[in-house]
């Protein structure tokens, strides 16, 4: 015949089985909230180097060379994008596209990153021309 157990006597080891259920769990969710903001932060640097290369791209001294020299100078400055590339086109409106790749912390995965921004190039008129 077996004895009833005790208040708590059944309990044993629960702690430890808990904690090699949770803490991988949450190991694995830090992981991927790492791995969302730098795939956030490669983003807002590429966008951010796009609108730099379109700001000198369309200004009046400006050109295609120049945008896409500060662009990639403002991509490379920032270590987050990596292998930044540099597309620039159009004459009356610019369009500057940035693309690289963010740090991947989960193996086997790539991020690859893409921003692209438009703007009107920069013209003076006279008041008496459209």
């Amino acid at each position: 015949m077996t004895r009833p157990l005790a208040v708590g006597q059944g309990d044993r080891g629960s702690t430890t089985v808990t904690a090699v259920i949770v803490f991988p769990a949450v190991g694995v969710l830090f992981l991927v909230l790492a791995q969302t903001v730098m795939v956030s932060v490669a983003r807002d640097v590429a966008l951010s180097a796009a609108e730099e290369g379109l700001r000198v791209a369309r200004a009046r001294e400006g050109g295609a060379a120049q945008g896409r020299s500060a662009a990639l100078e403002f991509a490379r400055a920032e270590p987050i994008l990596r292998s930044p590339s540099v597309a620039l086109s159009g004459t009356t409106t610019i369009a500057v596209q940035v693309s690289g790749s963010a740090p991947s912390i989960l193996p086997g995965l790539d991020f690859a990153v893409t921003r692209t921004v438009r703007g009107p190039r920069e013209r003076f008129t006279m008041p008496d021309q459209p």
